[in-house]
């Protein structure tokens, strides 16, 4: 039984059912938009043992999942992980955490833009449009996309919800398909080099394991519906800890496809550009492109649009709250979602990718970069719900914490060695990502103290626009 009290400022309140909000979280996870390039970029560095670089990133990513879910049985709200760990760490904290997932959903719904406007110009192009492959066509291309997942965005969660699953749900069927075709075709099944781990490094693995992460990033978003849900308190830890089993797996198995199956092995994968093209056109599977150019398109408006309902949810608390203006707090009359809110992602992802094209950068790798600079925002939330979920737990009253400050331990251990490994171990330009990184939370912090200097009420309240379960679950 949850309190009565409504925080829900004028959001459709207890209308998501479990799948939509298990949807969430999948379409923010997209599969089929990491698969399209992410193994590629892990290649380059883990070689071999890309794969065990997912399996590693899955491993943490499901301690992590134990440190969250383990509040979100117990409290629920608009601000995902910023309103859940308010009680355990206080306004500052909360913010920061906030702050992170915020520049982690702007920076990834901008550089999965780039990949939406990429892999549609090249499904447009086997119909022999090419209008939009010039820098100019991907920006008019990455603006129309854009303001199509914010109209969608803002007309329903439950709707965008169910189109970014669906479409989602499709494009792995496809990939799974051909990767069973090619990995059977290719005769080498068990692929001892990578079981093996031959030539694999240690560091190579561990810097590979950020990029896993970005695979994983935004398993916990379904934590956002925690007003719009019919039943927080069950449905969203279940998404959480469903998505990332579903996403896991399909990772481990698609990069050893990958691998296994393309000429040249890691290093043919690591400079194949598009290896899901590739491995159409090496096998004789053209007619698939279609499909999967489409597909990836799908996928990464997916990712797009499910930044765009967690950043918005963000934004909308923080005017609720009193740290943004009030118009942030108000959702819309007939949609009952936080529109104004919505409408400010248009320029926030719209401008990094624009100006990266414009610079004459490569679509994919304006992906990789700013989806990097993202993932090290969710990482900085993931680390703060990973140390103080066990203090939550006892303010609680829960009883048994161990398990919980145990693996809670283990995984901001691990989130702050692959931090360091990024910081030290790097080159150009990956070595300049975690400076724009901790500029943009230089930005938000200093945003922060002016507003508490101004508005002391107002940054007392950063998290508390959520709603808290009264049943004591030990």
């Amino acid at each position: 039984m949850s309190t009565t009290k409504d925080h829900s400022g004028g959001l459709a309140r207890r209308s998501v059912t479990p799948f939509e909000v298990l949807a969430q979280s999948v379409a923010n996870i997209a599969p089929s938009a990491v698969i399209a390039f992410t193994p590629m970029f892990m290649a380059g560095s883990a070689g071999n043992g890309a794969w065990f670089s997912f399996a590693i990133g899955m491993a943490l990513i499901l301690l992590i999942a134990q440190s969250i879910t383990s509040i979100a049985r117990r409290r629920a709200g608009a601000g995902s992980l910023y309103s859940l760990i308010r009680p355990a760490i206080g306004a500052t904290g909360s913010f920061v955490t906030g702050w992170g997932l915020f520049v982690g959903a702007v920076c990834i719904a901008a550089g999965s833009l780039a990949g939406a406007g990429f892999f549609a110009s090249e499904f447009l192009k086997g119909f022999g449009i090419t209008a939009f492959d010039s820098i100019t066509g991907q920006i008019v291309l990455d603006a129309l996309l854009l303001a199509v997942a914010i109209w969608v965005t803002i007309s329903s969660v439950r709707i965008a919800a169910r189109v970014s699953a669906t479409l989602e749900v499709l494009s792995v069927i496809v990939i799974v398909v051909v990767l069973v075709i090619v990995l059977v075709q290719s005769g080498n099944i068990i692929d001892m080099n990578q079981l093996s781990l031959s030539g694999a490094t240690v560091d190579g693995m561990v810097f590979a394991v950020v990029l896993a992460i970005l695979g994983f990033v935004g398993f916990e978003s379904a934590a956002s519906l925690g007003e719009e849900a019919e039943d927080p308190y069950r449905a969203i830890p279940r998404a959480i800890r469903g998505g990332a089993i579903f996403a896991g797996v399909l990772y481990v198995f698609a990069t050893y496809a990958q691998v296994a199956a393309i000429e040249g092995g890691a290093a043919g994968l690591a400079a194949s550009g598009s290896p899901m093209d590739a491995l159409a056109k090496q096998y004789g599977l053209d007619g698939f492109l279609p499909l999967l150019n489409l597909g990836f398109t799908a996928s990464f408006v997916a990712v797009v649009m499910a930044c765009i309902t967690v950043a918005g949810r963000l934004m909308f608390s923080w005017g609720n709250e009193g740290i943004f203006p009030k118009a942030f707090g108000k959702a819309h009359a007939k949609y009952r979602t936080p529109a104004y809110a919505i409408l400010w992602m248009f320029p926030l992802a719209f401008i990094p990718t624009a100006y990266e094209l414009s610079i004459g950068e490569v679509p994919l790798n304006i992906t990789t970069y700013i989806d990097t600079v993202g993932v090290f925002g969710y990482m900085i939330a993931y680390l703060l719900v990973c140390l103080f979920a066990p203090v939550f737990l006892k303010k609680a009253g829960v009883k048994q914490v161990v398990v919980t400050q145990v693996l809670g331990i283990i995984g901001a251990v691990a989130l702050v060695y692959v931090y360091w490994v990024n910081i030290v171990g790097t080159v150009e330009p990956f070595n300049q990502l975690p400076v724009w990184f901790a500029a943009s939370m230089i930005v938000g912090l200093g945003f922060f103290f002016v507003v508490r200097a101004r508005n002391p009420k107002a940054a007392e309240a950063a998290g508390t626009f959520a709603d808290d379960n009264t049943e004591k679950v030990q």
